[in-house]
């Protein structure tokens, strides 16, 4: 059996989830993943044999900063991409039939279901939202873009079924679809070890900064150090250096175990942020994203849950946490929730290769 799978080039956040569903299938099944995603993440991510493929079939979002996106600079740009597809498509259709591609799931590549179609491979879209949830408003502003637009719905439509990851946006262009649980990493809490590895009072609490350092520079990080019982840890180092403030290596720590293991979370909202906090019981705080479809969902999920505190940008990027915090504290870390999401979607993979010629999608 032989799975391609398209990930979008966007961020991470879509290729965390893709390697965890990847970790899930069983050994028979082999993997090609095609993005432009590093290797190098890939092998901290997936612990099972796959081969990697380089390509740009998408664009995602041009960001302005973490959580501003240049709507004219990313419909451009996708359009560029959008074009050079078009004229590779009987090379792509070509490439999957020669190399025995059994099926193509895509997250959320809209050339990859065109790409099936022409080679007659089923094909899974596995996704919470859609580019073409989150161009369409930025055609409001750029008519222009409307054809690319509507191929992307077209392309979309060619899917043979959904896998759809809660919570999600309506995505009603697709003909068929299952609800799938909550997909992300699940970790231990290692409260103690993290603590202890850095020489800090166990009666510290831990805070976990992800906001990578896209347009974060000249937040006043020297502030950190006015939450006396907070000791922060992040991936990326900060200015000023406030001296409760510590990097962190996932050659130390595990990411997930860190999330685990942490009181808080602060960062943008993106469904990964959501998910591996939802499935490691830890509360997130969080600023607004705008140009960003999926961000209307993802927070009132978070407020259904009771689980997370939306601080709008002025007090997120002044560091003014402190009433944000106490709210944290005041509630208490909540109670994992136990997913079973990634396991299901590398079951319906598997499902339908086995079945491939059964028309078990139309049933």
């Amino acid at each position: 059996m032989k799975l391609a799978y398209y990930i979008t080039s966007h961020g991470f956040g879509h290729g965390l989830r893709s390697c965890v569903i990847c970790n899930c299938l069983s050994p028979d099944v082999d993997i090609v993943l095609k993005t432009l995603l590093p290797e190098s993440f890939f092998k901290e991510e997936i612990f099972r044999q796959y081969q990697l493929v380089p390509g740009a079939f998408d664009c995602g979002c041009i960001q302005l900063d973490s959580v501003t996106v240049d709507k004219r600079k990313t419909m451009a740009s996708y359009k560029s991409i959008a074009d050079n597809n078009a004229r590779f498509l009987d090379r792509e259709a070509k490439w999957c039939v020669d190399n025995n591609i059994d099926i193509i799931a895509s997250d959320i590549v809209p050339f990859a279901f065109e790409a099936a179609f022409k080679a007659g491979i089923p094909s899974v879209a596995i996704t919470n939202f859609t580019w073409f949830d989150i161009y369409r408003d930025y055609c409001d502003s750029f008519p222009e873009f409307l054809p690319c637009l509507e191929k992307i719905k077209r392309q979309y439509d060619l899917a043979d079924l959904l896998l759809e990851l809660t919570p999600a946006n309506s995505m009603d262009y697709f003909e068929k679809r299952k609800k799938i649980l909550p997909v992300g990493r699940v970790g231990r809490n290692i409260r103690e070890k993290i603590l202890e590895f850095f020489g800090i009072n166990h009666n510290k609490r831990i805070g976990l900064i992800y906001n990578g350092t896209f347009g974060m520079d000249s937040m006043p990080w020297s502030r950190l150090e006015q939450f006396g019982e907070w000791e922060f840890f992040g991936l990326h180092e900060i200015p000023g250096s406030p001296k409760n403030f510590h990097l962190v290596s996932k050659r130390e720590f595990r990411y997930q175990d860190m999330i685990a293991s942490a009181d808080v979370m602060l960062s943008k909202i993106g469904y990964g942020v959501y998910a591996e906090c939802l499935l490691n019981g830890t509360p997130l705080i969080y600023l607004p994203r705008e140009g960003f479809a999926e961000y209307p969902v993802l927070a009132g999920a978070m407020e259904k849950s009771g689980t997370g505190y939306c601080l709008c940008r002025e007090d997120y990027y002044n560091l003014n946490w402190d009433a944000a915090l106490e709210t944290v504290l005041s509630k208490g870390k909540p109670d994992p929730v136990y997913s079973c999401g990634a396991a299901d979607c590398a079951a319906e993979i598997e499902n339908i290769i086995r079945n491939r010629g059964h028309n078990s999608l139309l049933t």
